[in-house]
């Protein structure tokens, strides 16, 4: 190979499915765990582009355009500021709709949901 060639990494989408199943266990886990270990357990995956479910589903949340894995910093973005405050704001003054209809965009063909297009990123399987 030439020194000046690249190698294109190609990288599979997580499938809707995949992607439930790891909402899910995320919700699972919240639960069991009092919320508490699974936010301090948070605070550790999201070094590495991960929500504990994810890291268990072997999914990572990377950059839409280069696709590398989200930071940690980039995670707390993500998951607490669009996710949490933003996507809880809205699905509490919608009656719960603008959660549905987000959700339900992972069905496209780039699996993108709205608080993936937001923050410019994908979910990958490895």
């Amino acid at each position: 190979m030439e020194e000046n060639e690249s190698v294109e990494v190609v990288q599979r989408l997580a499938s809707p499915q995949a992607r439930l199943g790891a909402y899910l266990v995320d919700i699972g886990l919240g639960i069991v765990t009092l919320i508490i270990g699974w936010l301090i357990w948070s605070f550790f995956t999201w070094q590495t582009g991960q929500t504990p479910a994810k890291r268990l589903m072997k999914q990572v949340v990377v950059d839409a355009k280069t696709g590398e894995p989200f930071t940690w910093t980039r995670m707390l973005l993500r998951e607490a500021a669009v996710k949490w405050a933003a996507g809880g704001i809205a699905s509490t003054a919608s009656n719960g709709i603008t959660f549905v209809i987000d959700s339900l965009f992972v069905f496209r063909d780039d699996r993108k949901t709205v608080h993936d297009m937001i923050v410019q990123s994908k979910v990958i399987q490895l």
